[in-house]
């Protein structure tokens, strides 16, 4: 069915109500007051025309697939048909499916969901799909004059925030432990640098093993998981690559990139306004500022993470490159209320003593706290606040308590912020989320740690 006949739909079932109504008004009227109210009637046929146009339009197209099948009787065996067809290909591809979930069929036995030219289904073992705009380049022989350019130019930066990665030289970089550290803030071992990526390693990740002839060199770009009788994939597009100079080969890039970028931009876009921070205070100013703030204050942190991965590497190739399981540290509060995370190489997370005692106060409550609720907390904050700093607690500093719990201003969006950032510098976010202060709007925040991790000494 075509958008304009599903438009057409809504406008026929529109008419259909307002003629009803109205009609029904009309008699309504001339039933109680023995009069007709002509305006009524007026309004109801009003909608006649469209009424018409509607049908008379599904009629035109009706007949018009009669015509084209030949006859009345002919169109109404190929609509049987083609529904029979259907019914026979829903029935096949659940027979492959069960086959295959049964072990009765490999992967590469299954049918292609894509077109294995330019469009290839990998496992995504080494590649995520979650963007678009990382190109990596593959190849299934050596190409000489390819590999020195891209050796010249490990990573390539272009508009959009696309980069064309050229992996054996990221991965011999992988020698700045701050590096290895923020990935994996655990890791005790030895990186092993022979880990087998080259430039044909993403063969390996082909659903289809016959399709590596076809990929001689080019870049490949994944986006997307899709499902194929079952089994999940990840949809890749392969854009081949000419040797030739430096100049042509980048020109080759730069305009494989701006393809990529009008195939994955297209479509219909909307935005989400933050409220204003002038607005008229509520007891939910807080609440509604909040991942607003969290968003804009944490930027100072980025610029960081973006240095990491100018690097060219993945989140999923580093995990890949080790060999031990990430896992969460325990948080020991020790006794001069410090905080550490004794698994991640004892490693402190420092906050100025107001963003400390903010992060106690939740850490306190694992229930959560509503933010409209922060002026029942403001009491329990300064005593926390006084264990950090004794001496400490003066007027600035109860001003900033009492601004902190008062959920008509934004201090606490600052500090939980500022609490987050303390951790993202020190390691990944997809860790990091364990330890900060998170929550939906309306919803109560908390940090979201098992508690069996939690010492306090």
């Amino acid at each position: 069915m075509s958008i304009w006949q599903i438009i057409l739909i809504i406008i026929g079932i529109i008419s259909c109500v307002f003629f009803i109504v109205g009609a029904y008004e009309f008699f309504k009227e001339w039933k109680e007051k023995g009069k007709p109210n002509w305006g009524e009637l007026a309004l109801a046929f009003f909608f006649i025309p469209a009424l018409l146009f509607y049908f008379g339009v599904e009629a035109s197209m009706y007949l018009a697939d009669v015509w084209e099948d030949g006859g009345f009787i002919r169109h109404h065996r190929k609509v049987r048909k083609r529904k029979e067809e259907k019914e026979r290909e829903k029935e096949e591809y659940n027979r492959i499916k069960s086959a295959y979930e049964k072990g009765d069929l490999r992967r590469d036995e299954l049918p292609r969901a894509l077109d294995g030219i330019w469009y290839f289904e990998l496992y995504g073992k080494l590649l995520d799909g979650d963007d678009w705009r990382n190109f990596v380049y593959i190849e299934n022989e050596y190409n000489t004059v390819l590999n020195d350019f891209f050796k010249r130019h490990p990573v390539i930066h272009l508009k959009h925030d696309i980069r064309v990665i050229y992996l054996p030289a990221c991965v011999k970089e992988l020698t700045n432990e701050d590096v290895l550290r923020y990935w994996n803030p655990g890791y005790k071992g030895i990186l092993d640098k022979d880990c087998g990526i080259d430039t044909s390693s993403l063969l390996d990740e082909l659903c289809y093993p016959e399709d590596a002839a076809k990929l001689t060199h080019g870049l490949i770009s994944c986006y997307g998981w899709s499902e194929n009788h079952g089994a999940k994939y990840l949809h890749a597009t392969y854009y081949p690559i000419e040797e030739a100079d430096d100049e042509s080969i980048m020109q080759q890039i730069v305009a494989i990139a701006k393809e990529a970028f009008h195939n994955n931009t297209t479509g219909f876009y909307c935005s989400v306004k933050r409220p204003p921070k002038d607005a008229e205070p509520t007891e939910d100013f807080a609440d509604e500022q909040f991942d607003w703030e969290i968003e804009e204050l944490v930027d100072e942190i980025r610029e960081r993470i973006e240095q990491l991965e100018q690097r060219g590497i993945s989140r999923t190739i580093l995990k890949k490159l080790f060999t031990e399981k990430i896992e969460l540290s325990r948080l020991v509060i020790t006794k001069d209320m410090r905080i550490l995370l004794p698994d991640y190489n004892d490693m402190e997370i420092k906050m100025e003593p107001i963003n400390k005692a903010v992060y106690l106060l939740f850490i306190k409550h694992p229930e959560g706290i509503v933010f409209k609720h922060l002026p029942d907390y403001r009491k329990e904050l300064a005593e926390i606040y006084q264990m950090i700093k004794p001496m400490g607690l003066n007027e600035r500093v109860l001003k900033s308590i009492d601004d902190v719990t008062n959920p008509c201003l934004n201090s606490i969006n600052e500090k939980c912020a500022r609490i987050r950032a303390s951790f993202i510098a020190q390691f990944d976010e997809n860790l990091a989320k364990h330890y900060y202060i998170y929550g939906t709007r309306g919803e109560p925040k908390k940090i979201d740690l098992p508690r069996d991790l939690l010492v306090w000494e």
